[in-house]
């Protein structure tokens, strides 16, 4: 099957598209988080700045969600009440979260010349705050789900025409058919 270049044009743009949203909500969720952080640690003269670190887990997250939906993972529930895939999914992204979060503090302490038993150790004394940072993103992630699937019945794009672009006229544009739904 050839893939003509404007048809590879399109899929690029709209795989972009996709990264860009998903990076820039995660982005601020991850900024927000380190922002807090670093205003209550300046309250007892602590100076955090992990800003940059905010960026790098939004894109690396971005690019992980993204392949996870090309996989079709967390399409389990998809003829469900919305509820149902809108938390399974948030709940899987929280595990892989969390499961990033490990991975990214074992990999940080071995280029600290730490060894993994020393880094395990180390990830033990910090679980409390590693499983709230992942809950709190999980809590964040059921609108971002739910945003995905009400989307999802209204078909490509439409949701974000209506909040970004059309407004509620957009609803006249629906077909019969989409109306009745």
């Amino acid at each position: 099957m050839q893939i003509s270049r404007a048809q590879l044009k399109k899929t690029a743009l709209h795989q972009a598209k996709q990264f860009l949203w998903v990076f820039a909500y995660l982005w601020l969720c991850f900024g927000l988080f380190v922002l807090y952080k670093s205003l209550i640690l300046a309250e007892y003269d602590i100076n955090f700045a992990a800003h940059g670190f905010a960026l790098v887990k939004a894109l690396v997250l971005a690019k992980v969600i993204l392949v996870a939906k090309d996989l079709h993972l967390g399409e389990r529930y998809k003829n469900k009440p919305l509820i149902y895939p809108t938390l399974y999914k948030s709940v899987l992204f929280f595990v892989v979260l969390v499961l990033f979060s490990l991975l990214e503090e074992v990999v940080h302490d071995l280029l600290h010349h730490e060894t993994i038993g020393e880094s395990l150790a180390e990830i033990g004394d910090k679980s409390p705050v590693m499983l709230t940072n992942g809950l709190l993103m999980f809590v964040t992630l059921i609108p971002f789900f739910a945003f995905q699937e009400i989307g999802g019945l209204f078909g490509e794009n439409k949701l974000s025409q209506l909040f970004f672009i059309k407004g509620p006229k957009a609803m006249t544009d629906r077909s019969p058919e989409q109306q009745q739904q």
